[in-house]
Parts: C-alpha cells; sequence; structure tokens
C-alpha cells in the first residue's frame, strides 16, 4: 500500500486546518524538502538570502531518503547522511522516512506557504512526497542543473514542472524552453538567473588554490574524473565509466597524475541496477582507486573547493560541462557514439571542451597531461562561456527571494 492508497479524511481534515492557520500570519512559512546534498547549492543562496529577513520567512528543513537506482521497488536510504548533512549546517533538520501518511501530515500540519523540492523526479523520493501530494502548499522549483540534452518532456513538461506555482529559470533559453513544451506554458515562471552558480562563483573566489584532498608530490597535475550514471540503452547514455575505468585506475597507480575519481552520486546503484557491477564489485574499484599513488576518491558532497584545486576535468557529462567552466580551466570531454542528444545551448557549451571518442585518445590525453605536454587550445572559448555562465548567478537569490516576499 502506496500513500496514494491510504485513506485521507484525516489529511484532508488537515489540509483544511492549515488553510485557516495562514490567514493573517505576519511570516511566511517555508518548507525545503532535502533528499541531495550533493545539489543543496542550488538553493543554499536563497536559504541564505531569507535568513537574512526574519521578519518575512520562517523555515523549515526536512531530510528524506532517497533512491537513484531508477527501479520502482527499489528501497530508500540515505536519510541519516543527509540529516547530519543539514545539521551540520546549523539548520535544524526533521527526519522524514516517508514509510507512512503521518509524515505528509506533519508537513501539512506546518501549514506551509511555500514548499521546495529539489528535483522533478518524483521516483527519487518516496511516494509520499509525490507531486500529487504537494498540492496544499505552493510549489517551488530551484533546477538543480542547467538542462543540458534535448529530451524537453523530462526537462520542462513532467507532472511536477506543470504543478509547480514558481519555477525559478536560468535564462532566456530556459524561459523559451518553458514556453515551448511545458503544458502551462511560462505560468508562474520567473526568469530569476541560477543561485547555484552565485554559490559556486563565491566560493572559487575564496578558495585555497592548494587544497586538494590528496597529498601530492609538488608539481603533480591535479585532475578530477567525474563519470556520469547514465549507463542504459534508454536512457540519455552518456557515462563512459565502463569504457575507461581500467585504463584510469592504471593511470592512477602509475603515480604520474593526482587523479580524483568524483562519481556521480548515483553511479553505484545505476551499476547495480542494470547488472553491470555488484555493489561489492564496485566498492573494491573505489578502494582500489583510492589506495593507487597520488590518487584517490573524493566523497564529500560538495566540491567546489577541489575545482579550485585542480588542474583540469575529466568528465562525460551533464552537469560539470558548465559547472566547471566557471573555473576556465581544461574540461575534457569523454563522448560515447550512442548518447543522447545535447540541447543547443549544452552544445554551445562543450564547444569549448576538448573531446574524447576512444580509448587511443584518452590514452594520448592522459600522457600529455602527465608529461606537462597538454596543449590547451580553447581557452579563449572556455573564457567567453564562463563570462556567460558568471552573469547568470548575479543577484539570482535576491530576485527569487523578492519575488516571494512579494507574492
Amino acid at each position: 500500500m502506496t500513500a496514494r492508497d491510504l485513506p485521507s479524511s484525516s489529511l484532508q481534515s488537515a489540509i483544511s486546518a492549515a488553510a485557516l492557520k495562514r490567514i493573517g500570519r505576519a511570516r511566511k512559512r517555508v518548507v525545503f524538502l532535502v533528499h541531495s546534498p550533493e545539489t543543496f547549492s542550488a538553493l543554499e543562496p536563497v536559504i541564505e538570502e531569507m535568513q537574512r529577513r526574519p521578519e518575512a520567512f520562517d523555515l523549515v528543513f526536512f531530510a528524506l531518503p532517497r533512491s537513484y537506482s531508477g527501479l520502482s521497488t527499489s528501497k530508500f536510504s540515505g536519510m541519516e547522511s543527509t540529516f547530519v548533512f543539514l545539521d551540520q549546517k546549523g539548520l535544524k533538520p526533521i527526519g522524514l522516512a516517508g514509510r507512512s501518511m503521518a509524515d505528509l501530515e506533519t508537513l501539512v500540519r506546518l501549514a506551509p506557504d511555500y514548499i521546495f523540492r529539489q528535483a522533478p523526479w518524483d521516483q527519487d523520493v518516496p511516494s509520499v512526497f509525490d507531486t500529487t501530494q504537494l498540492g496544499f502548499a505552493h510549489l517551488c522549483y530551484v533546477p538543480y542543473g542547467l538542462a543540458m540534452v534535448e529530451t524537453p518532456e523530462y526537462q520542462y513538461n513532467q507532472r511536477f514542472h506543470n504543478a509547480c506555482d514558481f519555477i525559478f529559470c536560468e535564462s532566456e533559453f530556459e524561459y523559451a524552453a518553458y514556453a515551448n513544451h511545458r503544458v502551462m506554458g511560462t505560468q508562474g515562471v520567473r526568469m530569476t538567473g541560477y543561485p547555484r552558480f552565485e554559490r559556486f562563483i563565491a566560493e572559487l573566489a575564496a578558495s585555497d588554490a592548494n587544497a586538494w584532498p590528496v597529498a601530492t608530490p609538488a608539481g603533480t597535475p591535479r585532475v578530477i574524473w567525474a563519470p556520469h550514471h547514465s549507463l542504459a540503452k534508454e536512457w540519455l547514455c552518456f557515462s563512459t565509466f565502463m569504457e575507461h575505468k581500467d585504463a584510469m585506475l592504471r593511470e592512477a597507480e602509475r603515480g604520474r597524475i593526482s587523479l580524483l575519481l568524483r562519481p556521480h552520486p548515483a553511479l553505484r546503484e545505476r551499476l547495480g541496477a542494470l547488472g553491470l557491477m555488484t555493489p561489492a564489485q564496485y566498492d573494491a574499484y573505489v578502494q582500489a582507486f583510492a589506495s593507487a599513488g597520488c590518487s584517490g576518491v573524493d566523497t564529500e558532497r560538495e566540491y567546489i573547493r577541489s575545482f579550485a584545486a585542480s588542474d583540469a576535468l575529466i568528465t562525460d557529462g551533464l552537469g560539470f560541462f558548465s559547472e566547471y567552466m566557471l573555473t576556465g580551466k581544461p574540461l575534457i570531454r569523454t563522448r560515447r557514439s550512442d548518447s543522447v542528444a545535447l540541447n543547443s545551448f549544452a552544445q554551445w557549451l562543450v564547444e569549448a571542451c576538448h573531446n574524447v571518442d576512444d580509448a587511443w585518445q584518452l590514452r594520448d590525453v592522459l600522457e600529455a597531461l602527465a608529461t606537462g605536454h597538454y596543449v590547451d587550445e580553447l581557452a579563449a572559448q572556455r573564457g567567453e562561456r564562463q563570462q556567460h555562465l558568471t552573469a547568470l548567478g548575479q543577484g539570482a537569490s535576491q530576485r527569487i527571494v523578492d519575488t516571494l516576499q512579494t507574492w
């Protein structure tokens, strides 16, 4: 039995009572449902701006479990670690496991004016927090990453997108995409810029360029390797992890480059769900990488400090195409021929990436990086894109909070 099947009389009573609670309330109550610490930076500048206006906003944070397997039968986990993440930021979270309708009633009885959920993917969180259950408050969304692929039904027109009362979009490109593909068009869509970039730019400026998380001999190139999780033929097909994992481990073991493995947080679950590697096999691989020479594995929730300390990034997608571009450093893209098409904005971005299409090209890039002979031919193009992306972050959180305060 799921939350959708449970009796609703007590819930309906709670919804009616909540409506009365909101009448005449001096401050707007804002609920944040957090299942992904890795993408919390998209909301953090907005939260900090609201905290600067305590007379206007009352903030409540909930730590949720998640599943990234893509399977309907998967178990949800991770609530405790997300709780610790939020608690360490001083946000005094409440844990909600989402096992029964009681958790939804907890939300309803708070009578929030606004609810922020981190992602449009209903399958990532328990059904208690499904889009269909959140209509008792104004549903808000700050995208956790810039849309990169040409799959508009997923990027702009899911049930969640159409249920949102406010979508705070990043650019004219995104605004036009909502107009063209969302059933609700641009109703509730506000073009505000992107608070995640606002956060990243500030963190890059404040970061110690020597704060590499692995002990490394002086002069050793510092390179992040960030494989994506989209392994399956039926979904995106950007991940080149299976093609390059052995070569990357061999290079790490040689010790010429300090390679920092930063896997997508869903990679382990997706490998297991698809039968490509068992959890034990994946864990053994990660352990071998962590033990290899001056290389290591990045398990931190936040990663901008390692961006600032790195010399280059090797990745197959997708969010890091834009996020790492903010550093202005070389971005090496490993490609596969069967991946879904990028949208026009992403195509413009990756024109500034060094493309690697097979094992031989990757070997040549690693050799050039290791020996100090890597030729950075795309610095000017990256600089143009870096400037554009930086502009998207400026003042974004203030525009979002102004909208919610005055609405």
